[in-house]
């Protein structure tokens, strides 16, 4: 194997490790949008998040826990028009937010 074949094979797979790595290897993914519905479990913890991305489609989250910001805040983005990215898991076909966060530019 010649040095360049070398180079751009181990290339490759650096750039396949840092893919892997930001779709999140463990299972996570995430999501970018439009809050539509924030629903309180306690002060702390939110039962129910609706968030519609920028390809119109509405993703519908429930938690197991915080998950770093308050219903009443996410609400706030929601009269504000801000976007939110959502990081969840799926568990037995059901979405589980694990994070939630103010999204900074349209990309995320």
């Amino acid at each position: 194997m010649t040095i360049k074949r070398l180079a751009l094979v181990m290339a490759l797979g650096a750039v396949l490790l840092l893919v892997a790595g930001a779709c999140g290897g463990n299972g996570e993914k995430q999501v970018t949008g439009l809050v539509l519905a924030a629903v309180e479990r306690n002060l702390a913890e939110i039962e129910l998040l609706k968030v519609r991305d920028d390809n119109g489609k509405i993703w519908e989250f429930a938690s197991e826990g915080q998950v770093g910001t308050s219903a009443a805040h996410l609400r706030q983005h929601q009269i504000g028009g801000e976007r939110v990215l959502v990081t969840y898991r799926e568990d037995d076909g059901r979405l589980i937010a694990i994070d939630v966060r103010d999204a900074s530019s349209p990309g995320g």
